[in-house]
């Protein structure tokens, strides 16, 4: 029964330990992608599945697709992703957090929040990491498309499975260009993308998303004036400075964007520290941060300006607390490039620059927000400016916001229509867990221009095709199975859910948009 057959590929998957951002992440690749070489139909048409490499991956991650041709061109795309989040959280119980067994036996001699406990007596969940994100809707997307190629005489149906979604996209964002070429070889007719990452349960409806959040990354440096504390009032403490500016951002729901009943959180700040490499009894030279800001329709002009506009306000409260006289200049990176373009050599320096921030990506393994932090630095050395000055910047990574309402007409609503007589569902507009349907399509009014100026790794190292984003625009609906707690040691996934209602779903839909 496709039951059993889901519930044993997510097993059989969640075993494979493939921590996001590793090449770990390679061991459930090649799991995949000997399971849709076993299949009769890609055993007939090895040329339609493969590993497509991500474009200069350190970690020599892959794609993993098939493509299943059935009579019609009109297709509808299977994807997910295969990385989790570690392991870390189960704290004692690491060792067995993907074996879910051995995890339900050893979850129930430990102390658990109401709800979970009473789930793990149910029987009614599967629980372990990644079998709610994602690995659960990935096996029901195998186990449907391993029956249709039984007799695949309707449409179509390409599976994607891409790396790193939980980090940093490599795997999407590198995959672009495939989804272009197999469309053009084929003549295919994307119609819609079923994203099967979990989903939850409000008021007896599931909840399921036509939309995907946008994320930006502000960062920010803050180079103050380093004296002995003892001689405060004559220097600047970037600390303090950075601290003014998070307590001007943080939490500032101005900046939120709101679409009906639906708003975005406000920023949040996860990265903030001095650059003193160790304790002295002086003030810091340098401090930074970053906060991640989510977006529906805001640029990232308009959160640049919004950024500099706080960065300004907060190193002035800071100036006046400390009464010290000196004044702060903030400068966006794009800014503080055309002052370092001015000085000689800088051609060659920047050269250099771009070369030793891909060592750092591929060689020393270092995250984007590192490598942007580091080129902040590098590029205001080498202008030599030494007074109290704030830069700001982008970091990697960045999603588009995006929503299918926008990208199709009525065609894409009756499918929503649709799935709503399969099970009682809510659908809204985004989805606020930042999800890889970011890279399926792009606003007609989108402007790079901005992102280009102030993010030191936009270019080789850090981008998209703009191109095959603006051509796909392929609609699409965040719909999985019922899970809760994902990345928390209780992550779990409803087993009827994903058995049973996910896998006939994912049937139903593919017969009504090909029959449409």
């Amino acid at each position: 029964m496709l039951k059993e057959r889901v519930l044993e590929i997510t097993k059989e998957l969640v075993k494979i330990y493939s921590p996001t951002n590793t090449a770990e992440e390679q061991k459930v690749e090649e799991y995949l992608l000997q399971m849709l070489k076993g299949m009769p139909y890609f055993k007939e048409h090895p040329e339609n599945c493969g590993a497509f490499a991500a474009a200069d991956d350190c970690f020599g991650r892959s794609t993993i697709y098939g493509l299943v041709l059935g009579k019609s061109k009109k297709t509808v795309v299977f994807m997910g992703h295969h990385d989790v989040v570690s392991t870390e959280v189960y704290g004692a119980l690491a060792n067995v957090a993907c074996e879910p067994e051995l995890l339900e036996q050893k979850l129930a001699s430990v102390e658990l929040p109401e709800e979970a406990s009473f789930d793990l007596g149910s029987g009614e969940w599967l629980w372990g990491r990644g079998t709610c994100d994602m690995k659960g809707g990935t096996a029901a997307q195998l186990a449907v498309l391993e029956s249709y190629v039984q007799s695949p005489e309707a449409g179509s149906i390409l599976f994607i499975s891409v790396p790193d979604e939980e980090a940093f996209s490599v795997g999407m964002r590198s995959c672009l260009p495939l989804l272009k070429d197999l469309r053009e070889r084929y003549g295919l007719e994307y119609e819609v993308a079923l994203n099967c990452e979990p989903n939850s349960v409000e008021n007896d409806k599931q909840i399921i998303y036509s939309g995907s959040v946008g994320k930006m990354l502000p960062v920010v440096l803050v180079q103050g004036k380093s004296v002995q504390i003892g001689s405060y009032p004559q220097g600047v403490n970037p600390v303090a400075v950075l601290a003014e500016i998070i307590c001007a951002t943080e939490a500032d729901y101005q900046i939120s964007d709101t679409l009906g009943e639906e708003s975005t959180v406000p920023p949040v700040w996860n990265f903030a520290r001095d650059l003193k490499p160790g304790y002295d009894f002086s003030l810091p030279r340098r401090s930074a941060g970053y906060c991640n800001v989510l977006t529906f329709s805001k640029t990232p002009a308009q959160i640049m300006d919004w950024f500099v506009g706080k960065c300004n306000q907060g190193a002035q409260t800071a100036m006046a607390k400390q009464g010290c006289g000196h004044s702060l200049e903030v400068l966006t990176f794009g800014e503080l490039l055309e002052i370092a373009k001015e000085r000689a050599g800088f051609e060659a320096f920047y050269n250099e620059l771009q070369v030793q921030m891909t060592k750092k990506l591929q060689v020393e393994q270092l995250d984007f927000p590192s490598i942007t932090l580091w080129a902040m630095e590098a590029v205001l050395d080498f202008t030599a400016i030494d007074y109290p000055v704030v830069i700001t910047a982008f970091a990697p990574p960045y999603y588009p916001a995006l929503n299918s309402g926008k990208l199709v007409g009525d065609g894409f609503k009756n499918v929503v229509s649709f799935v709503n007589t399969l099970l009682p569902v809510k659908c809204k507009e985004y989805f606020m867990g930042i999800s890889d349907c970011s890279y399926l399509g792009m606003d007609a009014e989108f402007d790079s221009k901005a992102l280009a100026a102030n993010m030191p790794c936009w270019g080789k190292l850090y981008s998209y095709d703009m191109e095959a984003l603006a051509q796909l625009q392929i609609p699409f609906l965040l719909l999985g199975p019922w899970g809760k707690d994902l990345h928390q040691r209780t992550e779990r996934v409803h087993i009827e859910s994903l058995g049973v209602v996910l896998p006939k779903v994912l049937q139903e839909v593919c017969a009504y948009v090909w029959r449409e």
